[in-house]
């Protein structure tokens, strides 16, 4: 409220100065300005209260719609009888369904501060554990949804474990940060009191616990050093000692038997160590041991050493009889070792390193396996399948700690929106577009831009680049979509040795032309029409699509390099059978006048001016390539020069509005008189401008050097500018700083006349965060309202295939919806079409494929009773029924 109350004081202002500031100087103009936002981006960075509670307000709201992490610490349990599959992530827990292959909807379950852990109650089918970041233990039950009990510690949890069994019904174990020194800690804590019983022992940091199946023992891993606790009935009374097992290398993993008979620790060099015998040996140990811990070195110990992993192991889990050890690491491999005799069985090509295993409770053949790209993969060893994936958005492939170039390019990841499906596009490993539902919070399909298979060659300094997609754009239809894919078999740093492909994909369909499917082809089948191999002679650094063509021949797309040239793609204007272009060429080229690498592009609203930016500013005509004006950044540096490189460009979409920043400067322009308009010092390192409205998002990021205090947060704040004099209007924080991408899908309520009354609250935005989290800010989207109103979340999404390119699959219609099309149809089938007067039409155009090779006045039925010489040929009269015949012959059991 006091951020609106301000907002409101500030605009009365301005529109008092306007009249003034329209007779002063352009220089005087843009002082003025710059202090103007100089004032709202501090109100905007140190009220965090106020802009908390405008977060909070209705035309305001800030919603996490998904996106993220799928666990947190890579935790997970199973419940409800092992239906449900339970994982903490960020603020919430989410509930997936696993019976239908892990492609049921995700329930949000709890929400509050960030829960960190989340393990099983052994006594009830119904009750979870769970720890959060402010040091709350929660026991929830996940069939309604409430707490059943909830107790506050002085300490952030880490991970707690409820073993049961030998350790009694009441205790847990919680591994937590001290607030003291930032130490962990890990504690035994009554449920039922929900107070600290027992102090088990201190570590240098906070520690993955594990628990035995018996519950008579908890350990935890530090470094080379493992340490065991007993906690069996035999201690009670009794301060639990701690045994302290040395390891020549670093441990990674460790687990039980269920009889507690062998530990097994994988390290750092991928060997696994067994060591057997082992509870009896501890419960020896320790009854001749003085004091509160007990060191014995890992060969004191009768033990068995197994290696097959290249690299660290990942995670390890025994099988519920103990004669099998399940092993995962970075090779993304399930290796199943046969205890007994040291055998080996694999699981291969699980596309992921694996982080963790967790068994189902009444089967334990089928195992839940985390990998790294945030996925949990449910797999059935019995039969050695997969029997379902639960894909949550996946990883970048390159972080934003990635080192620059020696072109000075950075890799950055990709974040697109199709909006044709209304869906979000990710680049993901194996040079991979991940296409993402966001108001379902589902992954949907997978577009392989560059197929490769994975390599994982983490820990190498000399690691060859892995393979991405460095650029996507698609079209204002979302029928064209151009991307960028990168390789090199040298390191990054050696930069003559990346290739890059630009491919163009057109999209064919639009619906599913078969009455008979299940399935709803939201998009349509992506088709690669052209591909070249090297484009530019340095890196491409800028990709884009003309929004204004209203057909796929008047398409153009744009691509610019840091070499300093710019390119214009057109299609060939030949047509295949299928109904896509040949391909598409390079009809010119041009250069930046000062030779400098071109660090971004975008074209207008209307397709009608191509802007690229390298130290300067070069407005194109795209149609002509002829240069129609340059525009240059305010001079900071000494020799009257710009200081650093332009970060990004955006035009606005109805206002005749430009607006480019440097990272220390941001400026609007006016396209009418080429002159700045306004003029903002602040700190703005990237621009975002609605397709459809006047509207621009900066993003404000303060660049910190590595002398800054250690903690200190890298916030980014995200500030819309709206109307034709592009004023801002609403600021929002990002705690995980400047976020990946803003995206404008379609709003109910984002409409011309909304819009020209509260802009800010009518249009919704999607902010993606750095680790790919999706908050809507602002209005409910088209797409959240159709998953709300259509009460179709519940059923399950279904993958399906096109010859020649991968579609973009959605769940079923809605059946009220499905019956209503049904009727309507039926309806014009109805239709009384003998009355027409066909008497003036010619005999040519009565038949279908004529003279005007098209349909005449006559009903379709006309097409029965025509001779076969006026038929047009079959792959005209049906061009996908052909295909499909071919691809039948081709490959006989395709579906």
């Amino acid at each position: 409220t006091r951020r609106r109350d301000a907002t409101r004081r500030d605009a009365t202002r301005r529109d008092a100065r306007r009249t003034s500031m329209a007779r002063t100087p352009r220089a005087a103009r843009a002082s003025t300005a710059r202090r103007e936002t100089e004032d709202a981006t501090t109100r905007a960075g140190n009220d965090d209260d106020a802009m908390a509670a405008a977060a909070r307000a209705e035309n305001d709201d800030a919603r996490r719609l998904g996106g993220g992490a799928l666990a947190s610490a890579t935790s997970g349990t199973f419940a409800m009888k092992d239906s449900v599959l339970i994982t903490p992530a960020r603020e919430c827990l989410r509930a997936h369904d696993v019976e239908g292959g892990g492609r049921g909807r995700r329930v949000v379950v709890a929400r509050g501060a960030e829960q960190t852990c989340a393990c099983a109650s052994p006594y009830s089918q119904t009750h979870v554990v769970t720890g959060s970041a402010d040091g709350t233990l929660s026991v929830w039950d996940v069939e309604t949804k409430k707490t059943v009990r909830s107790y506050a510690f002085p300490c952030a949890i880490y991970d707690v474990v409820y073993p049961g069994g030998e350790s009694g019904k009441d205790y847990a174990y919680v591994s937590a940060s001290a607030r003291e020194d930032g130490g962990g800690r890990v504690y035994k804590v009554s449920l039922s009191k929900g107070k600290i019983v027992e102090k088990l022992g201190k570590t240098s940091r906070p520690c993955k616990l594990v628990a035995s199946a018996s519950g008579a023992f908890v350990a935890c891993v530090e470094r080379r050093t493992m340490y065991v606790w007993g906690v069996g009935k035999d201690r009670v009374g009794v301060a639990s000692r701690a045994l302290r097992i040395h390891h020549t290398k670093g441990v990674t993993a460790l687990a039980f038997s269920h009889d507690d008979e062998i530990l097994a620790a994988g390290d750092s060099s991928g060997r696994i160590v067994m060591w057997h015998g082992f509870a009896r040996a501890v419960r020896k140990l320790q009854s001749e041991a003085q004091g509160e811990e007990t060191e014995v070195k890992g060969d004191a110990l009768p033990s068995t050493t197994s290696h097959w992993h290249s690299r660290a192991v990942g995670c390890l889990h025994f099988s519920a009889d103990g004669a099998h050890l399940f092993s995962g690491g970075e090779e993304a491999v399930l290796v199943i070792w046969t205890v007994k005799d040291g055998k080996k069985t694999y699981l291969p090509r699980l596309g992921a390193p694996l982080t963790k295993i967790v068994a189902r409770r009444e089967d334990p053949s089928r195992l839940a396996l985390f990998g790294s790209d945030n996925a949990v993969r449910l797999v059935n060893v019995a039969s050695m399948t997969v029997e379902g994936t639960i894909q949550g958005v996946r990883p970048p492939v390159l972080d934003a700690k990635s080192t620059k170039s020696a072109d000075g390019v950075a890799y950055a990841s990709v974040v697109a929106y199709d909006p044709r499906a209304d869906v979000l596009a990710f680049s993901a490993a194996g040079a991979a577009l991940q296409f993402y539902d966001y108001a379902r919070d589902n992954h949907i399909a997978d577009l392989a831009v560059a197929p490769r298979n994975y390599v994982n060659t983490s820990g190498e300094e000399d690691s060859p680049l892995e393979s991405h997609v460095a650029h996507a754009s698609f079209s204002r239809d979302g029928r064209v979509l151009v991307t960028v894919d990168r390789r090199s078999d040298q390191p990054p740093s050696v930069t003559s040795a990346i290739e890059e492909t630009l491919k163009i994909w057109e999209r064919l369909g639009t619906t599913d032309e078969d009455e008979n499917a299940d399935v709803v082809v939201p998009g349509g089948a992506f088709t690669c029409v052209a591909q070249c191999e090297i484009p530019h002679k340095g890196l491409i650094t800028s990709v884009g699509v003309r929004p204004s063509a209203h057909s796929l021949e008047e398409s153009m797309a744009f691509t610019a390099g840091a070499e300093g040239e710019v390119k214009i793609w057109i299609p060939n204007g030949r047509v295949s059978r299928g109904g896509e272009h040949a391909g598409w060429r390079c009809r010119s080229s041009a250069s930046h006048p000062s030779g400098s690498a071109i660090t971004c592009g975008a074209f207008s609203a209307d397709g009608s001016i191509l802007a690229t930016a390298a130290n300067e500013i070069v407005l194109w005509d795209p149609k002509t390539n002829a240069k129609l004006a340059t525009l240059t950044m305010p001079k900071s540096s000494p020799d009257g020069e710009p200081e650093n490189p332009i970060k990004a460009v955006a035009f606005s979409a109805d206002e005749p509005l430009f607006a480019a920043c440097d990272g220390t400067t941001l400026v609007f322009w006016n396209l009418q008189t080429l002159q700045p308009w306004r003029v903002y010092s602040a700190p703005c390192v990237d621009l975002f401008a609605h397709p459809s409205v006047a509207m621009f998002v900066a993003v404000f990021a303060p660049q910190r050097s590595s002398e800054d205090v250690e903690g200190v947060e890298n916030a980014a704040v995200v500030v819309r500018f709206t109307g034709r004099d592009a004023t801002p209007a609403s600021a929002y924080a990002c705690r995980d700083g400047a976020p990946e991408a803003v995206i404008f899908p379609p709003g109910d309520r984002s409409d011309r006349a909304a819009a020209a009354t509260s802009l800010e609250s009518s249009t919704p935005m999607l902010v993606i965060t750095r680790d790919r989290q999706i908050i809507r800010v602002g209005a409910e989207t088209n797409r959240e309202a159709r998953v709300r109103d259509d009460m179709d979340i519940d059923l399950k999404l279904a993958t399906k295939t096109f010859p020649g390119g991968v579609a973009v699959v959605g769940a079923p219609a809605n059946p009220q919806l499905k019956e209503y099309l049904a009727d309507t149809e039926a309806s014009v089938r109805a239709l009384n079409l003998s009355t027409e007067d066909d008497d003036d039409v010619p005999a040519q155009e009565r038949v279908i494929g004529g003279a005007l090779q098209g349909v005449g006045k006559m009903p379709w039925g006309a097409l029965f009773d025509s001779p076969s010489h006026e038929l047009p040929p079959l792959t005209t009269l049906c061009p996908r029924f052909m295909d499909s015949m071919l691809v039948r012959q081709a490959k006989p059991d395709a579906e």
